[in-house]
């Protein structure tokens, strides 16, 4: 049987751990330069939903698995209106000697490989990196 890896993004940003992690965990921080979820709540078996953008086409469900406070937050991601099976997405951060580092696991995608063009591993890798890589770090300015 074929492994399957997990989608990865690794960014690194000169800023503190406290705010990214108040970033990524904070719907008032998050509605800035994520999704505007209104249901969120950041207490491990809490379910929250949110669409993208100016649309609703693609609702998301997820519900919180894991929070070590400005380590690691891990949550389901599935679409119940339109794909079958649940996927985990978990940020990790952490210290290096001059930046704050954060790593998205995205694991699971591969269930919706059958479920049309916008559920291939190639739009979830590049929506991470814009996610990461820009829109979070224009949000903390870096």
């Amino acid at each position: 049987m074929e492994s399957v890896q997990p989608i990865l993004v690794i960014e690194s940003y000169p800023a503190p751990i406290e705010t990214i992690w108040r970033a990524i965990t904070n719907p008032v921080h998050f509605k800035a330069w994520y999704f505007d979820i209104q249901d969120f709540k950041l207490k491990v078996g809490s379910t929250f939903h949110f669409t993208e953008p100016g649309g609703d086409t693609f609702l998301h469900e997820c519900t919180i698995l894991e929070i070590i406070e400005n380590q690691k937050f891990k949550h389901t991601w599935s679409y119940p209106k339109l794909a079958k099976g649940i996927t985990e997405v978990t940020w990790e951060l952490e210290n290096t000697q001059h930046l704050s580092v954060l790593t998205l696991t995205h694991s699971g995608t591969e269930i919706w490989k059958n479920d049309g063009a916008a559920f291939a591993r190639e739009n979830f890798m590049a929506g991470w990196q814009e996610i990461l890589g820009v829109s979070l770090k224009g949000f903390l300015r870096v």
